[in-house]
């Protein structure tokens, strides 16, 4: 019996070694071969850069020709005031954290150069050990099952059109990194208390959860509007292990997880410019764009009818496109930032529940689209702006083609997993595992369910695709869920049919 388990135990290693050489080939098949590949700049590497002391080289500043945006990816900055480096990891997203440790690496070999390549590296490490761990913390003994999960998330979360934006300054990388590294950290701490019935270290558990939710939560604005659904599970985490932690443990997580709140926020805070962008859209270019009542649309919303002259533009026009409220002049301050706010836009899609639902009918339109109408090489690979990408794109081309695009089928499918879990939850009442790893799904499907709506109600009908990229790779994660749910009672249904007792009912029955 200990032989037979030390060798189911020496295959699952085995597995997990496999798993990350394959991880590392295809990371590197995608990246790093020939042509080098990324994601052009759409005017949003700015505040990353601003952010965390990074600037493009002297060479590109002086060149009347560099092209910086859309068509071709720039690869080569220079780190170009480390301390705003070091600053930028208190004001900046956390990727400000990844850009200062290659920094650092960086100044050690007396190099100012700062390569996106270098941060695709240090992505590429965050997730392929974070995906490693939830493979080894899901706690899957069948070596069948756990193969069939690891082909699956190879084929699924290492397609091209999630790894290319590694190569760039874009947030989304950090965004699914960290997320990851969230479910890690959570699948780890549900095994030591809950497998292993340890507590004695739980206090650095908790701290790791904590310190991943951090990261998470500063990735990106729009994760902002996930803080209630991970407060919620970050509380009962801590409540969950209040009777083993001593009252100056307790009280420091407690400000831990105080500070997490409420540094993103503060971040957020230091980007009014972007919101004034987002709230323009939000109206002039959702609400009013293609309404047959523009002007009561605004008289709902408690502002100026006169400003429907606008209606269906968005804030990123030339001056001259615009009539006469022009995005952050002083009459569009008057008229319109100053009397708007996140509660008028929730008051108008509560009051009217009808547009609400197109909005979500034209987000759906949108959804299962991961790839970018960007260019991907450099100029130095092809004059012409190289858009078209297929490295490893087999599952997102499918995706994109083939999944129906509608509501009906986004529902159906968040309501099929939600009923079968609760379902397992009352089965599994006294099961602290599998009770947590559900409560974790459950936390993980509301973070894709409040990122569903907000591209549309915060920023009308501008880059919805790009802003579903979080609810796309979660839907994706619910899949493989629903895959392998599938797979394993296919596998037992076999055992079942191919079991002694099985063949003699069987034979019993019929002969």
């Amino acid at each position: 019996m200990i032989n037979k388990f030390k060798s189911k135990s020496n295959l699952n290693r085995f597995l997990f070694l496999i798993f990350i050489i394959a991880s590392l080939s295809i990371i590197s098949f995608i990246l790093y071969k020939y042509p080098h590949m990324g994601v052009a700049d759409q005017g949003d590497f700015d505040r990353i850069m601003n952010a965390s002391g990074i600037s493009l080289l002297d060479s590109d500043k002086n060149n009347p020709n560099f092209v910086r945006f859309y068509d071709y990816i720039v690869t080569d900055y220079q780190i170009s005031d480390f301390s705003e480096t070091i600053l930028g990891i208190t004001t900046g997203s956390s990727v400000s954290i990844l850009i200062l440790i290659v920094s650092i690496f960086c100044k050690l070999f007396n190099n100012s150069i700062f390569r996106t390549e270098y941060l695709a590296i240090a992505y590429s490490i965050i997730y392929i050990l974070s995906i490693t761990m939830i493979l080894k913390y899901l706690n899957i003994k069948n070596s069948l099952k756990l193969t069939f999960i690891g082909i699956l998330s190879l084929f699924v979360l290492f397609d091209g059109n999630y790894i290319i934006w590694f190569n760039s300054f874009y947030g989304e990388p950090m965004m699914l990194s960290s997320l990851l590294l969230l479910i890690a950290s959570i699948l780890y701490y549900i095994n030591y208390r809950y497998v292993k019935n340890k507590t004695n270290k739980i206090m650095s558990k908790i701290v790791y959860i904590l310190l991943a939710s951090l990261l998470f939560l500063t990735s990106k604005m729009q994760v902002i509007t996930t803080i209630p659904f991970l407060l919620i599970l970050l509380i009962k985490i801590i409540l969950d292990n209040k009777k083993f932690l001593s009252k100056k443990k307790f009280v420091s997580l407690i400000v831990i997880l105080v500070l997490v709140i409420l540094h993103p926020l503060s971040i957020n805070s230091f980007n009014g410019s972007i919101n004034n962008d987002t709230q323009y859209n939000s109206v002039f270019y959702g609400i009013l764009n293609g309404s047959k009542t523009p002007k009561q649309d605004l008289i709902d919303l408690g502002l100026n009818p006169d400003m429907a002259v606008e209606a269906g533009k968005h804030s990123y026009l030339d001056h001259d496109k615009y009539v006469k409220y022009i995005p952050k002049s002083e009459i569009t301050n008057e008229e319109f930032y100053s009397k708007m706010g996140n509660s008028k836009l929730a008051e108008f899609y509560l009051t009217h529940p009808i547009r609400l639902i197109q909005g979500m009918k034209y987000t759906a339109s949108k959804a299962f689209c991961t790839s970018a109408s960007l260019g991907k090489t450099s100029i130095n690979y092809s004059a012409k702006s190289t858009i078209e990408f297929n490295r490893f794109t087999t599952w997102s081309d499918f995706r994109e083609n083939y999944l129906p695009k509608n509501l009906l089928f986004i529902i159906s499918t968040f309501l099929l997993i939600f009923i079968y879990t609760i379902y397992l939850c009352l089965r599994n009442k006294n099961n602290g595992e599998i009770k947590n790893k559900i409560f974790l799904i459950w936390t993980i499907m509301f973070v894709a369910a409040i990122q569903f709506p907000m591209p549309f109600v915060g920023n009308g009908r501008a880059d919805t695709a790009k802003q579903l990229f979080l609810f796309n790779f979660i839907f994706d994660i619910l899949l493989i869920l629903i895959a392998y749910y599938i797979f394993s009672k296919i596998l037992t249904l076999y055992k079942l049919c191919c079991s002694r007792k099985f063949k003699f009912f069987r034979k019993k029955l019929f002969y």
